[in-house]
Order: C-alpha cells, then sequence, then structure tokens
C-alpha cells in the first residue's frame, strides 16, 4: 500500500512596501522636471546649431560703430570758429572721431569714414596752424591746383594736394581761414575717394 507524499507548501510571498501619496508625488514630479528640462535645451542647442551653420567670412572687416555727435558737439563748444561736420547718409561708416593736439600739439577737430565704395575719407580741422601742421596733415603732399567744390559756405576755392601713396592723404582738398571763418580745413584720403567727395561735402554743416 503506497503511502501517499503531502503536497509540498509553497511560502506565501510577503506584499512589497507599499509606496505612500507623497512619495508618487515626488516622482511624478521629478519626472516633469527631467522632461521640462529636455525641452528647454532643445530651442538652445537648435539656436547654436543655426549660428554655427552661418558661413563667416574673415576678409569682411569688422566695422566699428563710433558715436560722432557728442564730441562734434564738444568740438563746437570749445572752438572760437565755425566747425565743419559731416553728416552724410548711413552707408557713410565713421571709424574715428577725436578732438586732441595730436598734429604739432594744435588742438585739432578729426573726423573720418569709410565710403560706400570701401574708400577713405576724413575732415581734420584747427585754427591759427602751422606749416608743421600742415606738413603732418597733408603727408607732405604737394600743391596740385585749385578746384571748385560745394560745402557749408556754397561754391568755393579749393585747393588740391596730391600725397603720398598708399597713405590716409592720396588726395587732399584745403580751404583757409578767410574762407571758413577763422580756421583751415582740409578733407583728403584716397585716391578712389574723389567721387564720393562731393557727396561728402554737401553733408557738412557748419557750427558755431
Amino acid at each position: 500500500m503506497s503511502t501517499a507524499t503531502p503536497p509540498t507548501q509553497t511560502p506565501d510571498r510577503q506584499p512589497g512596501p507599499q509606496q505612500s501619496p507623497q512619495d508618487k508625488r515626488r516622482k511624478r514630479l521629478a519626472s516633469y522636471s527631467v522632461r521640462n528640462m529636455v525641452l528647454s535645451v532643445l530651442p538652445v542647442g537648435a539656436l547654436a546649431l543655426v549660428w554655427w551653420a552661418i558661413p563667416f567670412n574673415p576678409a569682411e572687416p569688422v566695422r566699428p560703430n563710433v558715436e560722432t555727435e557728442a564730441t562734434a558737439q564738444y568740438v563746437a563748444q570749445q572752438s572760437d570758429f565755425p566747425v565743419w561736420v559731416p553728416q552724410p547718409p548711413e552707408e557713410w561708416i565713421a571709424t574715428v572721431a577725436w578732438y586732441e593736439a595730436r598734429y604739432d600739439e594744435m588742438p585739432t577737430w578729426h573726423i573720418s569714414y569709410e565710403t560706400p565704395e570701401g574708400e577713405y575719407l576724413a575732415l581734420t580741422q584747427a585754427a591759427d596752424v602751422t606749416d608743421r601742421w600742415l606738413d603732418e596733415v597733408l603727408r607732405n603732399g604737394t600743391e596740385d591746383r585749385d578746384v571748385q567744390l560745394t560745402g557749408p559756405g556754397g561754391e568755393q576755392t579749393f585747393t588740391q594736394f596730391e600725397g603720398p601713396r598708399p597713405s590716409n592723404a592720396e588726395l587732399a582738398w584745403l580751404l583757409g581761414p578767410e574762407d571758413t571763418g577763422g580756421s583751415t580745413v582740409v578733407v583728403h584720403g584716397t585716391a578712389g575717394a574723389v567721387a564720393e567727395l562731393p557727396e561728402f561735402l554737401e553733408s557738412v554743416r557748419a557750427r558755431d
């Protein structure tokens, strides 16, 4: 007679610890925080990718943004003569504007531009100038001829000078104190700027 084998008893599984509502809420908030962080980073990454894709041309110069109005106002306040202030269209890029005793230690107003055609054109003005001042501004250029140009005083006779090349006074046009109200004005620049000279001079205003 066979003896019946008692059935093997499987131990009861103990239920795992139950998460409290607070724990569930923390997990849900953590999940939302990670998702929100990822979503916020995506636009930044997209902008960076667009910026990286823009081609950079090292041959294109970085143009300075020179503020000229404050300097011009200061020069007008300090000077006993009408100050010539160019006001060309926005295509003209101001590169330098200063009032310093830079030429023969004489107080001098100077402003220069890059023209729309990429040339250089400047205006330099002072009172009671010396021969040394003229030599420094004109780069020891030689007198060439008289030319009729229209500035703030209407059509006047300027003396044209030819300077060394390359320089910032390859061509220059000078007007003396008897025609400007007490100062010497020299407009000078690269030879290629001669075609843009009339537009530049017509934009000049004399400030007392």
